[in-house]
C-alpha cells in the first residue's frame, strides 16, 4: 500500500517537474524571462527533484 502511494506521488511529482520545465522554457524563448530568470527556475525545479530522490532513498 505505502510502496503505490510513493509510486503515484512520484509520478505526479515528475510530471509537475516535466511541465514546469516545458512552461519556463517556453517563457524563456518567448522572451517573457531573461536567461537568468531562466537559468534560476531551471536550478529550483532540479532542487525539487533531488529532494524527490533524497526522500526516495529515505523510505
Amino acid at each position: 500500500m505505502k510502496k503505490a502511494l510513493f509510486d503515484e506521488n512520484s509520478e505526479k511529482r515528475l510530471s509537475e517537474d516535466i511541465w514546469l520545465n516545458y512552461f519556463n522554457r517556453y517563457l524563456f524563448e518567448h522572451g517573457t524571462i531573461s536567461e537568468k530568470e531562466y537559468k534560476k527556475m531551471t536550478e529550483k525545479i532540479a532542487m525539487r527533484k533531488s529532494k524527490l530522490s533524497h526522500n526516495r532513498t529515505a523510505l
